[in-house]
């Protein structure tokens, strides 16, 4: 015969009242814990950004469940900012209830936990295979001959990418070997040259990545010399296939019918209403900036 209670037992949560400045939580605690805010807020500290803040938590929001629930390793350190209250669920309060649920309750918690677990795997991985070309694009939004903090740029661009900060440091070297990036005497602060040198050498990487030509290197002589001539003309110039055509032999560059389409495929003009084609100095330039650094963009440079 069974005697006594037979029921689980219940260890209940744990309440507490801190004051403002308190850590509730850091990656340095060894116990797993599930800290719920009633009153109050917290704000969740990078240890590896300076403490940068991150977010901030208010009344009713958990933190810590994927520590508890997945053994997922703690990222930031919790504080409160002002007095509040919070609860605490440890590991040995959390197994009393799980013992207490009923199974299809347990499955299906387990479930949502997997999920859930698989959403936090995607948000953790790097948003780009390829940190290079990645910061060579973020870098591109900086104004010409801008002050860069070195340690500032590489932490929001880790951030913000998910990219390992090695990996990141080692992609602003590399700008900064092939002189995309200028890093100044003091060692801490960088000069962006020309951000559309940044957004060239960002789309030359991709076509390596994709195997594809880079075609400012395929050029011809004849090519090349009738982009330098195209880049002497006034933006927009617009007139029809041949007028074009004619006014490169005027200037000594044989253009035939077959020259003229492959400018069009590089993008040198702009078809316009009536058959014309306006200059695309946009492009122009792009072709010749390409030309004028390919040792930097080949890293080749000394």
């Amino acid at each position: 015969m069974i005697t006594g209670n037979s029921q689980p037992r219940l260890i209940p949560p744990t309440r507490l009242r801190v004051k403002a400045g308190f850590v509730v939580s850091s990656p340095e605690d060894e116990d797993k814990k599930i800290i719920l805010l009633n009153e109050g807020e917290l704000v969740a500290l990078d240890p590896k950004a300076n403490n940068k803040v991150v977010f901030k938590i208010h009344p009713g929001n958990l933190v810590g469940v994927g520590a508890l629930l997945e053994r997922e390793p703690v990222r930031y350190i919790f504080q409160a900012t002002t007095d509040s209250t919070i609860t605490i669920i440890n590991d040995e309060c959390m197994e009393s209830e799980l013992k207490a649920l009923p199974v299809w309750l347990l499955a299906a918690i387990k479930a949502i936990s997997a999920k859930t677990r698989r959403i936090n795997e995607s948000i953790r991985a790097a948003k780009t295979e390829n940190p290079l070309e990645s910061l060579a694009s973020f870098c591109k939004f900086y104004s010409k001959d801008e002050i860069l903090q070195k340690q500032l740029l590489l932490q929001e661009f880790s951030w913000l990418t998910k990219t390992p900060f090695p990996a990141a440091n080692e992609a602003l070297k590399t700008l900064i070997r092939r002189k995309m990036l200028i890093q100044q005497a003091n060692g801490s602060t960088l000069t962006v040259p020309d951000p559309r040198l940044l957004e060239i050498f960002a789309d030359y990487l991709k076509t390596q990545e994709l195997e594809l030509p880079w075609l400012p290197f395929k050029l011809t002589l004849q090519q090349k010399r009738s982009l330098v001539w195209l880049s002497t003309l006034a933006p927009e110039t617009t007139m029809d296939g041949s007028a074009w055509i004619n006014l490169f032999k005027e200037h000594h560059l044989e253009v035939s019918v077959a020259d003229w389409l492959q400018m069009q495929q590089f993008e040198w003009f702009s078809e316009k209403e009536n058959n014309l084609f306006a200059l695309n100095t946009d492009k122009v330039n792009y072709y010749l900036l390409s030309l004028q650094y390919e040792p930097n963009l080949k890293g080749t440079v000394k």
